[in-house]
């Protein structure tokens, strides 16, 4: 996620009914073999999962949304096969309570490889579940540091603890301030590194502007949400900049501070299926460790930057270590489809609660259906920080964000799990929203995207599709809720 993701979010309607009791076990179970029955083939639920218009991702379980008005048949049969059911609230502001469902109810094509190749050059999500060794998990360390790297004082502890680590190359330098002021910032501090004695370097013999910084995601008073971030220079322009010496010397600052980290970069299937997609052998660079709390997440936004198409960034590689995440995650394209889908939805006298908040007075939601039927100018407004004039719309909730989960663009991540978010620039990107989907903090990494050695066009490397070390998150039909308050119907898709 990039720099700016964590403004305060726009409040969505207030939650008002009961949704459930039971609540999903979190617990690991063994694995078995569950026989679902079929899905009632004129049911609602059979027209979501195969709606022609449906986002499928190979490998993606299934997410619907689900609200306490639903047809009971509808639930019964979202109960039989539901794994996990977050409710999703950000910053006071609900979203929604969505299921998802069993992998029986996935979409798996006899070889997933294509259809994921062709994913990333749409430039829509790639979600791949269980794709992280279980060593890795059970060794996760880094995520015990989120209470202290809340205070001040904090990082300087946690850098002072890893000196050895970062001998001889890396030395902290001391306090930093940056260059803009940001009331979410905790603490900084400067980092240089000196190339190795006697061993030849491709770039400069030393660097001076590394830093890294700990920052709450936002100033709500209930999330405590905190991020560390590590980058050089600037931190409005070094986003963008295609220095591969520095990013080389951040990646591997992260490999040394974060053992998660080097973990990744260490994973061979994981880098494998990258350098497939990229067409050469990625860097993993200006890593972010991420703590979401509850009532934390990230409103729509991208990580994609305006510069040249040659050397640009590629993408950003997610990783969930503990806890889990919701996402609505969608391609530019697809999400100015839904939005238009939704703002036609609204002049046509659907969801009139969400027109008088969002779009009051006369001439607003015109002015949005112009924009969204002139796709150049809709991509350009997309990217600006928080949509531009489309963010009230895009950041709607419950009732847009179910009908982007209903739509396919739901996609829960838990610990082992990794998503992949494309980036072809500007106008071609994958825009995502997050949300907390666990009780606790949930600790993962962000690693952008660079490509360093190229490869032939056709991308000789061809990365592994077996799924390693599955860890059953809990069985259909076994506590399909989490307690909670829900909000007025939300998704227009079958209605």
């Amino acid at each position: 996620m990039s720099a700016g993701d964590s403004d305060p979010d726009a409040q969505g309607s207030t939650p008002e009914e009961k949704v459930g009791e039971e609540k999903v076990g979190e617990e690991e179970v063994a694995e078995e073999v569950v026989q679902l029955p079929p899905l009632d083939p004129r049911g609602q639920l059979r027209a979501l999962l195969d709606a022609p218009d449906r986002d499928r991702c190979p490998g993606a379980r299934p997410v619907v949304s689900v609200h306490t008005e639903d047809d009971p048949d509808f639930i019964a049969e979202v109960n039989q096969r539901c794994v996990s059911a977050p409710r999703l609230v950000r910053r006071g502001a609900f979203h929604g309570d969505w299921a998802e469902l069993h992998d029986e109810d996935g979409f798996f094509p006899r070889d997933p490889l294509p259809a994921l190749a062709e994913r990333w050059e749409q430039a829509r999500p790639i979600i791949l579940h269980d794709a992280l060794d279980d060593d890795l998990l059970d060794e996760v360390d880094t995520d015990r540091w989120s209470d202290a790297l809340r205070e001040r004082g904090g990082l300087a502890d946690f850098l002072k603890g890893r000196t050895s680590d970062l001998a001889p190359e890396y030395r902290v330098q001391g306090p930093r301030q940056p260059s803009v002021a940001d009331e979410r910032d905790i603490e900084g501090a400067r980092i240089s590194w000196r190339a190795p004695k006697g061993r030849p370097t491709r770039g400069p013999e030393a660097i001076d502007d590394l830093w890294a910084k700990t920052q709450r995601l936002s100033t709500h008073a209930d999330d405590r949400s905190l991020r560390l971030r590590l980058s050089f220079g600037d931190e409005v322009e070094a986003d963008a900049s295609r220095d591969m010496a520095r990013h080389r010397a951040v990646s591997e600052l992260a490999n040394r501070l974060i053992p998660e980290v080097a973990a990744l970069n260490a994973d061979r299937e994981l880098t494998g299926l990258v350098t497939e997609w990229i067409r050469g052998k990625p860097l993993l660079t200006q890593a972010i460790a991420y703590w979401n709390a509850p009532n934390g997440g990230a409103r729509f936004h991208h990580d994609a930057f305006d510069e040249p198409s040659d050397g640009r960034q590629r993408g950003v590689l997610y990783a969930q270590l503990t806890g889990a995440t919701a996402w609505i995650a969608v391609s530019t394209d697809d999400l100015l489809r839904r939005a238009l889908e939704f703002a036609e939805l609204l002049q046509e006298g659907e969801f009139p609660w969400v027109r008088e908040h969002i779009a009051p007075g006369e001439g607003r939601l015109e002015s949005w259906l112009d924009l969204l039927h002139q796709p150049e100018r809709a991509r350009t407004e997309l990217g600006a920080p928080g949509g531009g004039l489309l963010g009230p719309l895009i950041d709607q909730g419950p009732e847009f964000t179910s009908l982007l989960a209903d739509a396919g663009h739901g996609f829960v991540v838990a610990a082992g799990d990794v998503i992949l978010l494309p980036n072809h620039g500007l106008g071609q990107t994958c825009m995502h929203s997050v949300f907390c989907a666990s009780e606790e903090e949930a600790f993962s990494l962000s690693l952008a995207i660079r490509g360093q050695e190229r490869t032939d066009k056709s991308g000789n490397r061809r990365g592994s599709a077996r799924r390693r070390g599955r860890r059953s998150r809990g069985t259909p039909g076994a506590g399909s809720r989490r307690g909670g308050r829900g909000s007025r119907p939300g998704s227009s898709r079958r209605r």
